[in-house]
């Protein structure tokens, strides 16, 4: 017999961020200087950090509260908007922005991170 789901409400505590892919093609180099350029990108966002672990938990079928910093920036306003159906939030105050990750891909590769936010 399998054993039973440990459904016991879960909380996480810990810093939150946004991730960003953005998901392209590169087929040539740009003329101003040796690096791809990636077109026709797919936009795909997600919780980061411990925002994700909690995401996680929840989408798995647990009852999740997470605590942590989050601010009214767009990403942490983003980030209410993908963790609101699925957990409850307890938002901390945040000095600053939320702590957003963009990933540029081609053909599934990545090229480049951009970091940005540093709220703390």
């Amino acid at each position: 017999m399998a054993a039973k789901a440990d459904r016991t409400p879960l909380v996480v505590v810990g810093d939150a961020l946004l991730d960003r892919d953005l998901t392209g093609s590169a087929d040539r180099l740009a003329p101003d200087a040796p690096v791809p350029v990636v077109s026709e990108c797919a936009e795909r966002t997600r919780p980061g950090g411990a925002a994700l672990a909690a995401y996680l938990a929840a989408r798995d079928g647990r009852e999740v509260t997470l605590i942590t910093g989050v601010g009214d920036d767009p990403a942490g306003r983003a980030l209410r908007e993908l963790l609101a159906p699925w957990l409850r939030l307890v938002p901390l105050p945040l000095s600053g922005t939320l702590p957003e990750k963009t990933r540029v891909l081609a053909q599934d590769r990545p090229v480049v991170r951009l970091d940005r936010g540093g709220g703390r």
